[in-house]
């Protein structure tokens, strides 16, 4: 199936809470990246059972934040969830801040998640479409009821626009 196409959108401000790793997108793909790390410590340590007040409980929202320059700099990542409040938190736990802001949602076409999303990435790094308006303050990939199947998935990307 192919991906809807792109949309203006408002986000509300959010507060996420996660585990969180500094990276870029030139070490992720010569292999000494983080996030793929991340992915697996996330999953093998149960984290999204571990954040409390959650939103949406199965809901796995992850953010780019902390941006050196653009996509060619370093950035922090977070894979966490939204939640209605921090109140004891976990201390491997972090919180991240997002003010409100408007996106460019960009849906993934369906299939396995290991490919979509960095298909996706790859086409958003390349078309001077997408890179023209991005702030570079936020980028958002939030999973939901469609992103439950590893091998059959659609998940949607927000990037933070000016």
């Amino acid at each position: 199936m192919k991906q809807t196409s792109t949309q203006k959108i408002h986000l509300g401000p959010m507060v996420l809470v996660g585990i969180i790793a500094r990276t870029s997108n030139a070490k992720e793909m010569s292999g000494k990246g983080k996030i793929a790390a991340l992915w697996q410590r996330f999953w093998e340590e149960g984290i999204l059972s571990q954040i409390p007040n959650p939103l949406v409980p199965s809901e796995i929202v992850v953010a780019y934040t902390e941006f050196e320059t653009d996509e060619n700099g370093e950035y922090t990542i977070l894979i966490g969830t939204k939640v209605s409040s921090v109140n004891s938190l976990p201390s491997h736990l972090t919180t991240v801040s997002v003010l409100a802001s408007d996106y460019l949602q960009v849906p993934t076409d369906w299939g396995p998640i290991s490919e979509i999303g960095l298909n996706t990435w790859k086409k958003i790094w390349s078309e001077e479409s997408y890179r023209k308006n991005r702030s570079y303050k936020t980028d958002l990939e939030i999973y939901g009821t469609n992103a439950k199947d590893p091998n059959h998935s659609q998940f949607d990307i927000y990037l933070g626009i000016r």
